[in-house]
């Protein structure tokens, strides 16, 4: 029996299952980010992609999996269960528009796994690199205009009822920047959060995409596409530090040193040293231009480590008095005024679906961090360092749709290139 029988899984419903996936679909919710933010669609776009893809695999009529993969779909079937938990019928709409998102994810996994003839790894680094540019050139963008906020088509169609909402307002017509005014701060923070509605999405996005554009420096073939993405690399330190995202620095961190170990447990001694001095010349520069200071320097008028540990502490103490299923989705505190299973993607799981709803999303980030662990070349470390950076933020910082997706493609691309032996340069 050959390997490739070995490990593909095939549901073969009739015999005309060969057709070709084709790889627009993919192209679309990628490279076409842009333009689904600034319709005012982009958080529409992941479930419209996903039942085009979907609806390409059911014609299809096959349908190949890879280890690593199963654990995904265990969870999506765990946390549907947990929508008994909803405290009313109000409350389904935000539980499906999150779980709708979780399902998109899954479908992405599998419409790429299933792709081989179309989709393969530099594509899927090249759609990447182009939401990572998206944000680094919004984020720009935003330490020069701040308090600018795009009207959308998308926002101008939908009825006033719906945009009242601050969340749906922030989503349809996105800001640039994330203006806080802590009390007794000199003066206000201007944080950019474009392409997001909220700084700490930007940062996460940033912490599991600049690996990936890294790791296309080692793809591209064209002098001038190298040169781009090292300008925009050297660009992306301003916005980046603007934030003022403590957490996204220890992602950063994550990545580069477990990229920088595994290089010198490979012997490339001379790369280590490149890509050390590299960091160590930028950490220096942080220090002695004070620029680490002032970041730090944010929770002397926003305790926002202390508030998270209470938080942190009053999501597990509800979560033991509903262990299994948690609660469907994050629900208001009234008593301190913040919802509990918000602050990190552990919390929200673990409220939200139970700790055997956290379990299975463990298991599959960690067991697929561990089954892709002899990823090949450089190109293979720095996009292993995307899911080991993601668990190192799980706990402070909650994944929307697109940094979820851009984690599990990068899994599934890892995941279906060991038993395919394929290259990922």
């Amino acid at each position: 029996m050959s390997l490739q029988e070995r490990v593909r899984l095939p549901a073969t419903l009739t015999d005309r299952g060969d057709a070709a996936l084709p790889a627009w679909p993919m192209y679309v919710l990628l490279a076409g980010f842009p333009v689904w933010w600034l319709l005012g669609a982009a958080p529409f776009a992941p479930m419209t992609v996903a039942a085009v893809m979907a609806t390409l695999m059911v014609l299809r009529r096959r349908l190949d999996l890879v280890p690593g993969i199963l654990p995904w779909f265990a969870f999506l079937l765990w946390a549907a269960a947990a929508a008994v938990s909803l405290p009313s019928a109000m409350s389904l709409v935000g539980f499906a528009q999150r779980y709708g998102n979780l399902l998109a994810v899954g479908i992405f996994m599998l419409y790429y796994i299933n792709a081989r003839e179309t989709l393969n790894a530099r594509k899927i680094i090249g759609g990447t690199l182009c939401v990572w540019a998206t944000v680094v050139v919004l984020g720009l963008i935003a330490t020069q205009a701040p308090e600018v906020r795009l009207s959308t088509p998308v926002g101008a169609l939908l009825p006033p009822a719906l945009t009242s909402n601050p969340l749906v307002h922030d989503l349809v017509f996105p800001r640039m920047a994330e203006i806080q005014r802590p009390w007794g701060a000199p003066e206000p923070y201007e944080r950019p959060a474009a392409p997001f509605p909220y700084s700490n999405s930007w940062g996460v996005a940033f912490v599991v995409m600049t690996p990936v554009a890294i790791a296309a420096l080692g793809t591209f073939r064209s002098t001038w596409g190298r040169a781009a993405i090292l300008l925009l690399l050297a660009a992306s330190v301003i916005p980046a530090l603007a934030t003022g995202n403590r957490g996204m620095l220890v992602g950063l961190c994550v990545a580069i040193a477990y990229v920088l170990v595994r290089m010198g447990c490979r012997g490339h001694l001379l790369r280590v040293a490149a890509l050390g001095t590299v960091a160590g010349t930028a950490y220096f520069a942080l220090v002695a231009t004070g620029t680490l200071e002032q970041i730090l320097g944010r929770q002397k008028y926003s305790d926002s480590t202390g508030g998270r540990f209470s938080l942190y502490a009053e999501t597990l103490e509800a979560t033991l008095k509903s262990p299994l299923l948690g609660y469907g989705a994050p629900r208001l505190e009234e008593s301190i005024g913040v919802s509990l299973g918000t602050q990190g993607q552990i919390w929200m799981l673990m409220f939200s679906y139970g700790f055997v709803g956290l379990g299975l999303f463990a298991i599959f980030l960690l067991s697929g961090i561990f089954r892709t662990w002899h990823a090949r070349g450089n190109t293979g470390l720095w996009l292993h360092s995307v899911p080991v950076a993601a668990a190192a933020i799980a706990a402070f910082y909650s994944f929307d749709v697109l940094q979820l997706t851009v984690v599990a493609l990068t899994l599934a691309v890892l995941l279906r290139a060991r038993p395919f032996s394929e290259t990922l340069a």
